[in-house]
C-alpha cells in the first residue's frame, strides 16, 4: 500500500450504513493510519455505526442520516427508483452533518467509504470505493452516480491494479483521475488454534432479503450432517432462532474471527468486503447475492471463475448439498 499518511493530521471516517461491510473495511483502513500516528474521527448510522461502537468503546461515534435502503425486489432498477428520492435527501442531509463535523472537530481530511454526501470543499475528500463503474443496467443512475463522484478530489480503491484483481471491471480507473489502489483491506484476521468444522452461514444484506435468505438455509443446514454455525447479522437482542443448530446474532470482530478461521467452507453474500476477508483467509464459499444486487451477481460469478467459490445466483433455488458437493470437487 502506498503511504496514505500525507494529507493529514486529523481524519474524518465516514461509512455507509447499507449492512456491516463499509464498516468493516474502514476499520481495517483506520489501523493502517493510526499505525501512522494519525488521529481519526468517525461518522456513520445503522447498523455501520453500531458495528463502530462495538468495536471501538472508547471512541465517540458522531451520527449521520441513514439510507435505510431495502431491497424489496428483483429489480435493481426498480429498487433504485422507489427509494432515489428518500436518498437524495439523505445525501443532502449528510453533507450538512459532514460540514458541522469538519468546523466543530477540525477536521483536514474526510474519506468517504462510499457516502456521497461526505465531502467538503475546502477539505481534501477522498472516496473510498471499489465501485468506480457500478452495473446499473440504467444509464441515468450512472450518470447520476458519476456526477456524484465527481465533487471527490481523490478515489481510493481497496484492491490491487491487475487485470486479476477482486473487483474485476468495477474499479476500472478509465475516465477518473487520482485514482489510488491501495490494496485489499480484509477486516478479519486468523486465529491459530481453533477446532474446524464444516460450514459457516452469513447472513448478512438489506431486509426483507436476509430474512428471506435465513428461512431457505436454515432448514436445509439442519438436514445435513456437516458441523455447522449461523451468523444472522441481526442486533445481538434479536429473537432467537428456533433451531438446533449453534447460531449467533451479530458479531464483532473478535467473535467472528475465530468463527471464520476454523469453517473449512463458507456461505455469504458476495458483498466486497466479505470476499476480501474470504480471500484473505484462503476460504471457498458458496456464494449467494443479493437479489436484485447487480454488483454481487458480477462478484459472485467472477469469484466462479477464479475457481474459489460456487455462485448460486437465485436465492430460492438455493440447494445448499448440491453446491456444497460442487465445492469441495472444485480441488
Amino acid at each position: 500500500m502506498r503511504d496514505l499518511d500525507a494529507r493529514s493530521e486529523h481524519t474524518l471516517i465516514c461509512c455507509l450504513d447499507w449492512g456491516l461491510g463499509h464498516a468493516a473495511r474502514s476499520l481495517a483502513l483506520a489501523r493502517q493510519l493510526q499505525h501512522g500516528g494519525l488521529r481519526i474521527s468517525w461518522a456513520s448510522s445503522g447498523p455501520a455505526a453500531e458495528m463502530l461502537r462495538r468495536e471501538l468503546p472508547d471512541t465517540e461515534i458522531h451520527e449521520l442520516p441513514p439510507y435505510r435502503v431495502r431491497y424489496d425486489t428483483k429489480s435493481m432498477v426498480w429498487n433504485v427508483a422507489r427509494q432515489a428520492y428518500f436518498w437524495r435527501k439523505t445525501i443532502k442531509a449528510e453533507h450538512r452533518a459532514t460540514a458541522e463535523l469538519v468546523k466543530k472537530l477540525g477536521i483536514d481530511r474526510i474519506i468517504s467509504d462510499s457516502r456521497f454526501g461526505c465531502y467538503h470543499a475546502e477539505v481534501h475528500s477522498v472516496f473510498l470505493t471499489h465501485q468506480l463503474h457500478p452495473i446499473t443496467h440504467f444509464a441515468p443512475a450512472t450518470t447520476v452516480y458519476r456526477w456524484q463522484l465527481g465533487r471527490f478530489d481523490e478515489f481510493w480503491v481497496p484492491d490491487h491494479p491487475g487485470h486479476d484483481r477482486l473487483s474485476g471491471k468495477l474499479s476500472d480507473p478509465a475516465g477518473y483521475e487520482n485514482v489510488q489502489f491501495i490494496g485489499p483491506l480484509p477486516h478479519i484476521m486468523p486465529r491459530e488454534g481453533q477446532p474446524e468444522y464444516d460450514l459457516l452461514a452469513l447472513l448478512s444484506g438489506p431486509e426483507p432479503m436476509r430474512s428471506r435468505l435465513e428461512e431457505i438455509v436454515v432448514p436445509q443446514l439442519e438436514s445435513l450432517a456437516q458441523s455447522t454455525h449461523i451468523v444472522r447479522g441481526l442486533p445481538a437482542t434479536a429473537q432467537s432462532l428456533h433451531t438446533s443448530l449453534d447460531y449467533t446474532n451479530f458479531t464483532d470482530t473478535a467473535t467472528l474471527s475465530p468463527l471464520l478461521t476454523a469453517a473449512r467452507f463458507v456461505i455469504a453474500r458476495p458483498g466486497y468486503s466479505t470476499l476480501m476477508d474470504l480471500r484473505a483467509l484462503n476460504k471457498k464459499a458458496i456464494l449467494i447475492p443479493t437479489p436484485g444486487q447487480t454488483e454481487q451477481m458480477y462478484l459472485a460469478q467472477r469469484a466462479q471463475l477464479q475457481g474459489w467459490a460456487v455462485a448460486v445466483m437465485d436465492q430460492d433455488k438455493l440447494d445448499v448439498e448440491k453446491a456444497l458437493k460442487r465445492l469441495m470437487q472444485s480441488g
